[in-house]
């Protein structure tokens, strides 16, 4: 009695302290749960794979016996024509220890489909659950880290003291402020160094397109010249006349 009660007693204590661990490392159980559930897929696995094993057996073995018993049948009736009455009537009952063979190999290979299709549907359904079990283990988990994390910011929260959450808030207000300034500053500072880019730009179009108007005009304005052969023709007439003798 004694015994007994000190064991109920150690029992009790250490179902509360599993019980305390399994709350503070949730995910180990999915973990203990999820490895529980693949052992025993493992085991439905290897059943099933017996009971495909033998339906496999049975029907190479049913193929083999109806194909003797084709053969036994042949042979009676070629012992019938022969009037071999002792070999015909051996091979008679032959054949019908071969059908009430085929017949019971029917009936166990029905039930061994039966116990297969069986064993696969529950194969499919246990994976489905696994898979299903580690989905919610993962949703779980991040729900339960996103909880725990909500309560330490709002005990954080809590402990910090009115004027000091004041204070940090001023602070963030007063950087984001700041940073949102300077990002304006150099914006503007872009912006004033692009404008003057632009401005160059601008300048020195204007300034080619003048350079060239003026060209222009000088080509314009200018008489033209005449060609070269005209003064070369010309000065060689003038020699001719000089030469020429006085009449």
């Amino acid at each position: 009695m004694f015994f007994s009660r000190l064991a109920n007693l150690v029992k009790g204590k250490f179902t509360r302290w599993l019980k305390r661990r399994e709350v503070r490392d949730p995910e180990a159980v999915y973990e203990s749960a999820i490895a529980d559930r693949l052992r025993r897929y493992t085991q439905l696995k290897s059943a099933a794979a017996g009971v495909i094993y033998m339906r496999t057996k049975l029907e190479r073995e049913l193929r083999d016996k109806s194909r003797e018993l084709g053969e036994v049948e042949e042979q009676a009736g070629q012992a019938a024509d022969l009037n071999e009455d002792q070999c015909a009537l051996l091979l008679i009952h032959r054949k019908h220890e071969l059908e009430a063979e085929i017949e019971r190999l029917k009936e166990d290979l029905s039930q061994l489909t039966a116990e297969a299709e069986g064993a696969k549907r529950n194969l499919v359904a246990f994976k489905g659950e696994i898979d299903k079990l580690k989905a919610e283990k993962v949703t779980m988990v991040a729900r339960l880290r996103n909880a725990q994390a909500r309560t330490r910011i709002a005990r954080a929260l809590e402990e910090l003291p009115y004027e000091e959450d004041l204070r940090a808030l001023a602070e963030v207000r007063e950087s984001i402020a700041q940073a949102l300034a300077e990002a304006g500053v150099n914006r503007e500072v872009h912006d004033a160094e692009v404008d003057r880019k632009l401005e160059e730009i601008r300048r020195r179009n204007a300034q080619t397109k003048a350079q060239a108007e003026l060209s222009e005009l000088k080509r314009r304005r200018r008489p033209p010249l005449a060609p070269l052969d005209l003064f070369a023709n010309g000065t060689n007439g003038a020699r001719h006349e000089s030469a020429a003798p006085e009449n």
